[in-house]
């Protein structure tokens, strides 16, 4: 039985981890005043160093390693670090707990994971070139807030959206309401696991957000929907990450039982603007200011955005 994920990220980051001992002696060798400015490859000042130098980045590589590592072993099953270091596993992880994560945390973690990879290299306990591919890379890119027409979001069709509803509806699945907030309001899964009672406003038919970044915006709630929030709850959903994967996988399992060939949470707040902006195109509404609203909504400052949920 292997070892814990914590105990294999330890070891491998070990490896690679230099004392000051160490610093001093390749100070003395080699006689350069910077060991981090001699030891970049090729001197590029934006490649990663072979080794880690100092214990506070230690440190926030094995906070990022750790946590990445553990989900990646929950999604698969698999305890093993080597076997987890793989390219399609990365991208499973990616994709199921980081999609709505800034570029700073994507990027951290990226970095986390190939020191553990230089270090479980170092150790032997696998032979294969990095998993960080660029191909990686790009499709990391496509999370991001800020991304071009390249990487849209686009949702469901809007029938498989609506049969997805109805089949949690018919199976009285416990998520039924969370899909129906995140199809009828555009929240994010993150956003929906934080929702207090507090948040909401019966009278005003609205939902209070703090979304990305700490921005603060209110969304409509329809009327039959919002009599179904208990604002006498202190968290209508559980804000743990458990149930945000509990939430992932059913309504996966719905789009895979319905043979729906796409699926994702995120994808219903690509419905929502796409309904939104219809609706406001029909009342009247320039396409820009169609589109102003509806990135106000999502909790976007910049129109363009939009462009990455609306065709």
């Amino acid at each position: 039985m292997p070892a814990s994920i914590h105990h294999q990220v330890d070891r491998a980051l070990d490896a690679i981890t230099w004392n000051t001992k160490e610093i001093t002696a390749y100070k003395k060798e080699t006689g350069v005043v910077s060991v981090k400015k001699a030891m970049r490859p090729e001197g590029d000042p934006t490649k990663p160093l072979p080794v880690i130098l100092g214990i506070g980045t230690r440190k926030s590589y094995y906070d990022s390693a750790g946590l990445f590592f553990t989900r990646a072993k929950l999604l698969t099953g698999n305890g093993l670090l080597s076997s987890l270091l793989d390219q399609d596993v990365l991208l499973a992880t990616f994709d199921r707990f980081y999609f709505n994560k800034s570029a700073g945390t994507l990027n951290k973690t990226i970095a986390a994971i190939y020191k553990v990879y230089l270090g479980c290299k170092t150790l032997g306990w696998l032979k294969t070139s990095s998993p960080i591919t660029t191909e990686l890379r790009e499709h990391l890119k496509t999370y991001s807030d800020d991304f071009s027409v390249r990487a849209p979001r686009y949702g469901f069709k809007p029938e498989d959206a609506e049969r997805i509803i109805e089949y949690l509806k018919e199976h009285n699945s416990a998520f039924l309401l969370p899909a129906e907030i995140a199809l009828q309001c555009g929240l994010r899964k993150s956003e929906i696991a934080g929702l207090k009672g507090e948040n909401i406003d019966k009278e005003g038919m609205i939902i209070k957000v703090i979304g990305k970044g700490g921005r603060y915006r209110e969304v409509p709630v329809p009327e039959y929907l919002v009599e179904k929030l208990n604002i006498s709850k202190q968290f209508l959903f559980s804000p743990k990450s458990s149930w945000k994967i509990a939430f992932y996988q059913s309504v996966a399992r719905a789009a895979n039982v319905l043979n729906i060939g796409v699926s994702g949470v995120h994808r219903f707040r690509s419905n929502y603007a796409q309904n939104l902006f219809e609706k406001l195109r029909e009342d009247g509404l320039t396409e820009n200011e169609a589109r102003d609203i509806v990135s106000k909504n999502l909790g976007h400052n910049r129109r363009d955005v939009t462009h990455g949920y609306i065709p």
